[in-house]
């Protein structure tokens, strides 16, 4: 979804087309229809980009005294996609007809959550509806930037493996047997690396195939069942093993749910209504695993510091600075500071990775070629050098 250009903003009066255009203006018309016809296929669905643009410009709209149904009106005529388009015109025919803006948002609840129309909801009841629809823009944009900070830190691992992977394969399948058929003719007795990569690089087709298939096997079990919950605890559960990355993981998780406890509760929602709300949305098994027991505990009376201590996905500084937010009372001012605390330290420590992971890769990369290498050569060097003793 492009910016807002109010500029060209106007209402279209109906074209009437002149006598003497009749006929070729008609076949212009259905030629131009036909060839911009949006292709389906491959379009994109109303994703975290769309909505971070959608209630940033929606917020900023009503702020600026622009009423509902002409704010959407602008951000329908902003959008080229025909899918995108059909929403938005749903959800102002919708308010039109006398539905309020979550009703509106809630009929589509494949394309917003309850985390966002509730959200929506506690704005209209509370007169501050710009602010939360501003307020989940910017949601958005921080978990946008904590998506692309994951794929930029992860992006050349993944990139360095799969070239380790093809030049080993390929090392194994083409070089090694070439000193293989040598070593044959030679007779001479082979060192116990050299022949391990022998029985490998027989066997090397297979290992790779079945590589490809653990691969794609993997994905076709995440993209089947990422939303069970015996696969997401046990991803979880092995991601919170991995050293270093397993800290970068818990804060962006920690980062959204101090972000998102501040937009409720900095719109008055009531505590337990707050943790419901962001367990429902947060994505993450263990933080929600652990609201379930949080949401009983302050339910039945207990502070919300001491419950969030009887769990150690939530480290004790968080817990130490809500204790004091609820002894002054302002507990969104205290999770606001302590998202902006995390989204600096995601930040740095995405920095940290990508400076470490970066060459310890090469160097596990080089160590396997080198590896192959020496263990080729040596039986090579050693029967040179019985040849010149001779």
């Amino acid at each position: 979804m492009s910016s807002i250009d109010l500029s060209k903003y106007q209402k279209q009066s109906p074209h009437k087309p002149s006598q003497t255009d009749g006929n070729d203006s008609s076949l212009t018309e259905k030629l131009s229809n036909t060839l911009n016809k949006d292709i389906t296929l491959f379009e994109k669905k109303f994703g975290q980009t769309q909505k971070e643009a959608l209630y940033s410009e929606l917020g900023l709209l009503l702020s600026s005294g622009i009423d509902i149904k002409t704010a959407l009106e602008i951000i329908e005529d902003q959008l080229k996609i025909k899918k995108h388009k059909a929403i938005i015109s749903q959800i102002k025919e919708d308010i039109i007809s006398g539905q309020s803006v979550w009703e509106a948002l809630h009929k589509h609840n494949n394309v917003f959550s309850v985390y966002e129309y509730q959200s929506v909801k506690i704005g209209e009841e509370s007169g501050k509806l710009p602010e939360v629809l501003i307020e989940l823009g910017k949601f958005y944009t921080s978990s946008i930037k904590l998506r692309r900070q994951i794929i930029s830190t992860l992006t050349y691992p993944a990139v360095v493996l799969t070239m380790s992977v093809l030049i080993v394969q390929f090392m194994l399948s083409f070089v090694v047997p070439m000193f293989t058929d040598i070593f044959k003719h030679t007779g001479a007795e082979l060192p116990a690396t050299t022949q391990l990569l022998i029985k490998l690089s027989a066997k090397s087709g297979l290992i790779f195939y079945s590589l490809i298939a653990i691969v794609i096997a993997g994905f076709l079990i995440h993209k089947t069942q990422q939303h069970k919950i015996w696969f997401r605890k046990h991803t979880a559960q092995l991601l919170l093993r991995v050293p270093v990355v397993n800290e970068l993981i818990r804060k962006i998780y920690l980062a959204r749910f101090c972000q998102s406890m501040k937009l409720l509760l900095g719109s008055k929602v009531l505590l337990i209504d707050a943790l419901d709300l962001v367990k429902n949305m947060i994505g993450y098994y263990p933080i929600e695993h652990a609201l379930d027991s949080v949401i009983k505990d302050v339910y039945s009376g207990k502070q919300l510091h001491e419950s969030l201590a009887l769990h150690t996905i939530f480290p004790k500084k968080l817990v130490s600075l809500i204790k004091v937010s609820e002894e002054v009372n302002a507990p969104e001012l205290i999770f606001e500071k302590l998202n902006q605390q995390y989204a600096e330290e995601i930040e740095h420590q995405q920095l940290v990775i990508g400076k470490v992971i970066e060459p310890l890769f090469l160097v596990i990369l080089g160590g396997l070629v080198g590896f192959i290498l020496v263990s080729m050569y040596t039986p090579l060097f050693k029967m040179s050098s019985g040849i010149e003793g001779m």
